[in-house]
């Protein structure tokens, strides 16, 4: 096996886990707000829940970065100047701020929530895009920024749609 596809290898399981973890989260985020009241089980299961979350960022992170390296030292410029990666990248950096702002209580739930769900779902997509080498340009200007732009508003509208239907379904689970 060579180092690329097991850099990939373990990228495709970081972000597995970190999909995985998020939708976790909302789910038993969902099911402990039903009585208004965070039991000492449901907690735990929501800790755990976050431990999940953190390994998949662990793992994406560094077997990101190891293939941005690796493509680097083997001149794959390709991928170096390819706009979906780097929207990814910029998904993943407020994927961790989100995650730091979470647990300093810096956010507040409804849009720490959202971010968390939404940006992890969205790497997860978009990583599909890029290995499938699938364009984004709504703009139609085949630039760099042009796509990139692209990426990035599709994101921060998926962002604020996830968030209005959490919180719709937050408040038809406490209702």
């Amino acid at each position: 096996m060579n180092i690329e596809l097991a850099l990939l290898i373990i990228h495709i399981v970081g972000t597995i886990i970190g999909v995985g973890g998020a939708t976790l989260i909302e789910v038993h985020l969902n099911q402990a707000l039903r009585d208004k009241n965070i039991s000492t089980d449901e907690g735990a299961f929501l800790k755990l829940d976050y431990k999940v979350v953190r390994v998949g960022l662990i793992l994406a992170v560094l077997s990101g970065f190891g293939l941005l390296a690796y493509h680097r030292v083997m001149e794959h410029y390709g991928v170096m100047t390819n706009p979906i990666v780097w929207s990814k990248l910029l998904i993943v950096i407020i994927i961790a701020i989100n995650t730091l702002l979470l647990q300093a209580r810096r956010i507040n739930l409804y849009w720490g929530a959202a971010f968390s769900f939404v940006s992890w779902w969205a790497a997860g997509i978009f990583g599909v895009f890029v290995t499938e080498r699938v364009p984004i340009d709504i703009f139609g200007k085949g630039s760099f920024i042009s796509s990139f732009g692209s990426v990035m508003l599709i994101y921060g509208v998926s962002v604020i749609v996830g968030a209005v239907i959490l919180h719709a379904i937050r408040n038809k689970i406490t209702a």
